[in-house]
């Protein structure tokens, strides 16, 4: 039951950060940007997370409030997709293409840098 109100908790903050972050960089060329900005913030602080958690600096209930919670709430795979899809259907290709790219290399990038500095942090 713990780990439920923790996950509510993160959620929440993650989803209010998302929405700030979203409000911020609005864009009317790129609607897709803050999507992307917040899902590559997710990814930095996910691989900083789980780095932690391995080593024992975080316990299982700081991964959940923070890992599990706040950053499934801050990021967006399903708006993700979706906007994609619009992209798609647009006949958007190339932006589409971009997004794509953008998004997985960038991510798995992100995860990995925060990853790596917090492995090395502590």
């Amino acid at each position: 039951m713990k780990a439920l109100i923790l996950v509510f908790i993160g959620g929440g903050l993650g989803s209010t950060l998302r929405f700030y972050i979203s409000t911020l960089l609005n864009v009317n060329e790129f609607k897709w940007l803050p999507t992307l900005s917040v899902n590559l913030l997710g990814c930095l602080l996910l691989g900083g997370f789980l780095a932690a958690f391995q080593k024992d600096e975080f316990t299982y209930h700081w991964y959940v409030l923070l890992g599990i919670g706040f950053c499934g709430g801050l990021t967006t795979f399903s708006t993700f997709s979706l906007e994609l899809f619009l992209l798609i259907k647009n006949a958007t290709y190339m932006t589409a293409l971009l997004y794509i790219v953008l998004s997985i290399i960038l991510g798995i990038t992100a995860a990995a840098i925060g990853y790596s500095f917090i492995n090395k942090l502590i």
